[in-house]
């Protein structure tokens, strides 16, 4: 009923929204794993808890109040915490305080939702897990020399930047995580491609009819502005973390206040300003 009272809101329709039963398969698999560790809750709190801790993260600003108001229709007088972590919360603080940033609460809260869509417990540095990682940039290749060809003249294979990285992950002898990081806007002519992949199959397969599978430790991570040229596919396929431009004021900026030789930041200095009316 919330999904289906979604699509007649006109105010909640964004580009990285699904609505649809791959949106729904991933609510109950949330609150099935909810449920096997708290058996003593109602199944109507773990339900309210699971639609609203699953979709609040890809929820711009604006739209939080009505898709709150939705749950509240749909679950009166019933209030659920969010579920929180005080273990993980005191890594993410001490991983931050090593980078000499500030541990901020919206950040926090970010690194918490980013962190169950990776299913992990902790931050990687506290765990004593490397993550092993490759930053490639789709956009900076064309498709071929992304995902490998076929020359046509000798017909001989020529790897791709994106299949040799995944084949190199997956054959790599390593028990922490492995990423490939995706950092460039989405383009059809490439994401396609990789519906494969971000879907329960989880095997890229190749022009030359090879097949590479994605390891239960590996994770593709998108780091991109928008989802304008994605497919309703691909949007469904994706967990989305959305970063709106009110969790990054400047008074509360992840930056230092002095950096690594002792410099107040620019940024600090305009805030004592705002602070003791220097202006």
């Amino acid at each position: 009923m919330l999904y289906y009272c979604t699509k007649f809101i006109p105010f909640i329709r964004q580009d990285h929204y699904d609505w649809g039963l791959r949106a729904i398969k991933s609510v109950l698999v949330v609150a099935g794993s909810l449920k096997r560790q708290e058996h003593s809750r109602p199944e109507e709190q773990v339900l309210m808890r699971a639609l609203r801790d699953f979709n609040l993260p890809k929820i711009v600003t604006n739209d939080v109040p009505i898709f709150l108001g939705l749950i509240s229709d749909l679950f009166p007088q019933l209030d659920v915490p969010r579920k929180r972590d005080p273990e993980l919360e005191k890594a993410v603080r001490q991983s931050v305080s090593e980078l000499r940033l500030q541990p901020e609460e919206n950040f926090i809260l970010k690194v918490s939702y980013f962190n169950i869509m990776l299913e992990r417990k902790k931050t990687y540095a506290n765990m004593k897990m490397k993550p092993v990682w490759s930053d490639i940039n789709p956009k900076a290749v064309t498709t071929d020399e992304l995902f490998g060809y076929l020359h046509p003249a000798t017909r001989e294979w020529k790897d791709g930047l994106f299949s040799s990285t995944m084949r190199e992950l997956t054959s790599l002898s390593h028990d922490g995580p492995k990423w490939i990081v995706l950092d460039g806007d989405i383009d059809p002519m490439w994401i396609e491609s990789l519906n494969t992949v971000m879907d329960d199959n989880k095997v890229l397969t190749l022009a030359s009819n090879e097949r590479i599978s994605l390891s239960s430790s590996m994770r593709l991570l998108f780091e991109i502005s928008h989802l304008k040229a994605a497919t309703p596919a691909t949007v469904s396929r994706a967990g989305i973390l959305f970063v709106n431009p009110q969790d990054l004021g400047w008074n509360d900026l992840n930056m230092p206040e002095v950096d690594v030789y002792g410099t107040v930041q620019p940024h600090t200095l305009i805030r004592q300003h705002l602070d003791y009316n220097h202006w």
